[in-house]
């Protein structure tokens, strides 16, 4: 029988993607060490709202769809899979989603996300006012859900019964778990990790007083990979973009079998069966900034309750933000760094991480293992963009 051979990995960033790769190069017998310099998840991972977006394998055609569909289809087995390793329940469930449109722009933006449905055979059906309502009708406490004088009424609305969510808090502590009864060695708080370089070419990752070295080595930091990678003289342009959430306890929803995601132009409603309701995202340029401010979590808390009569009564548990890393050109990078082919790059998912993280994952470990791609990785190649540090990026 051929013996399984053992990769050393070194996996630099311990949020959603990085815990991904570990667990999937684990399951293929790979040795590994994660390294996060603070708490595993605690950045934009756990941060984001868990909506999985509808896809659809057989019709993609753009890499980004190809991975889209594949990062949808894996989410369905490795909540399973996860629940029967670890016994956590990560909250996958496929609770469709309601898009509104209540202005001009919304509109014309909505309807050319119809148009991409069809072309990629997306199953959906146009609501009108009164069927829209319905769906939102589990957000009301006996007064009308879209509040009269408040907001517009709903000038456009479609249902995507396609549309899944899952509680990224849960899955990621499932991740954590599975990864250490796969032999994942785990180094959680380690402080700044240093990339260390003989020869152009990565030779071990520095901790205080550890150095970790390996065949392979995947950074995925998020936006801080760009200053992480400096080492190696390149420059993998990014920009940290704060999104805000805000949360609400609603008792009655726990009873409410149909909980749909509230998708309203750029904003969501994400409903959970414990009765909790997530209200976000903010998009702000701010730097490395990650606190809450005032005024947005109060226009994100104007906006829910406008929606719906038992957010305006239920009980406002907290807010928080998240940094996600995002692109020039709205794609992640994904691929090895040079020529040398020990060092990769996996990052810059924007809003899309926690969505892209299977994919990702599974993607990544067959092209460590130079085994034939699902996706074509060229329109996410790190070469796209990457220049020696003295060169003018362009």
């Amino acid at each position: 029988m051929e013996k399984t051979k053992t990769r050393r990995t070194v996996i630099v960033g311990g949020g959603i993607i990085g815990l991904s790769l570990a667990y999937e190069l684990a399951k293929r017998k790979h040795e590994v060490v994660l390294l996060e310099q603070e708490g595993f998840g605690e950045k934009a991972s756990w941060a984001g709202a868990g909506i999985l977006p509808p896809a659809c394998r057989a019709t993609a055609i753009h890499p980004m769809e190809v991975l889209e569909a594949i990062s949808s289809e894996i989410h369905e087995l490795w909540a399973d899979e996860l629940r029967q390793i670890t016994g956590i329940d990560n909250g996958f469930r496929k609770c469709g989603g309601l898009y509104i449109a209540r202005t001009a722009g919304e509109v014309a933006a909505l309807m050319g996300m119809q148009f991409e449905w069809e072309s990629r055979d997306i199953p959906f059906e146009i609501l009108n006012t009164d069927e829209a309502m319905e769906r939102l009708s589990f957000l009301s406490s006996g007064a009308k859900v879209i509040r009269e004088g408040v907001v517009p009424e709903i000038a456009k609305a479609l249902w995507v019964p396609g549309e899944s969510q899952f509680s990224n808090p849960s899955h990621l502590a499932a991740l954590v778990s599975a990864c250490k009864s796969l032999g994942v060695m785990l180094h959680e708080h380690a402080g700044m990790c240093q990339v260390q370089v003989a020869n152009g070419v990565v030779s071990g990752i520095k901790t205080g007083d550890e150095k970790f070295v390996g065949e392979q080595y995947f950074f995925t930091a998020g936006p801080w990979t760009e200053q992480l990678i400096k080492p190696l003289e390149v420059v993998l342009p990014m920009q940290p973009v704060r999104g805000q959430i805000a949360l609400y306890k609603v008792d009655e929803l726990s009873s409410k079998a149909e909980l749909p995601v509230i998708n309203d132009g750029a904003r969501y409603l994400v409903p959970r069966t414990d009765g909790h309701v997530l209200a976000g995202a903010t998009i702000e340029e701010v730097g490395f900034d990650c606190r809450t401010t005032a005024s947005e979590v109060q226009e994100l808390r104007d906006w829910a309750e406008s929606l719906g009569g038992s957010l305006g009564d239920a009980t406002f548990i907290r807010s928080w933000a998240g940094l996600r890393p995002a692109t020039y050109d709205g794609f992640p990078y994904l691929g090895a760094l040079g020529q040398s082919g020990t060092a990769f790059v996996a990052t810059g998912h924007f809003k899309c991480g926690l969505h892209l993280s299977t994919g990702t994952a599974v993607v990544l470990a067959d092209l460590a293992e130079g085994k034939e791609l699902a996706v074509d990785l060229r329109p996410f190649s790190p070469a796209r963009v990457t220049c020696h540090q003295d060169t003018e990026i362009k």
